[in-house]
């Protein structure tokens, strides 16, 4: 089944960027989100990522890591199976909500 994903960027300030993922990602998700964040991350070295409406396709089991190189830090939020994806990733901060991830952007250098 094709995706029906879509990655917009909500927010933008010196240094960083908030993007939200939503929808259906298509079979291929680690390399169609490693794609998108490359592409709206830009040089960014702070990058906020809500992943909390994003669905993989039945089944499907994204290998290795699929977040871009580049930014120094990933501020996440998302449930599983997000988690486990990025559990390895140093560069993942978690946030449990929109209002503590809202915070980390504030207090952002």
């Amino acid at each position: 089944m094709a995706g029906s994903a879509r990655a917009r960027i909500i927010a933008l300030a010196v240094g960083r960027s908030w993007i939200v993922v939503e929808g259906r990602l298509p079979r291929s998700a680690a390399s169609y989100l490693h794609a998108v964040l490359r592409e709206r991350c830009g040089a960014q070295p702070v990058v906020f990522l809500d992943l909390r409406q994003a669905e993989l396709a039945g089944g499907e089991e994204t290998r290795g890591v699929f977040l871009p190189d580049g930014p120094r830090v990933f501020h996440v939020m998302a449930g599983e199976p997000w988690h486990s994806l990025l559990s390895r990733d140093r560069r993942v901060r978690w946030h449990g909500d929109a209002e503590e991830a809202w915070r980390a952007w504030c207090s952002a250098p």
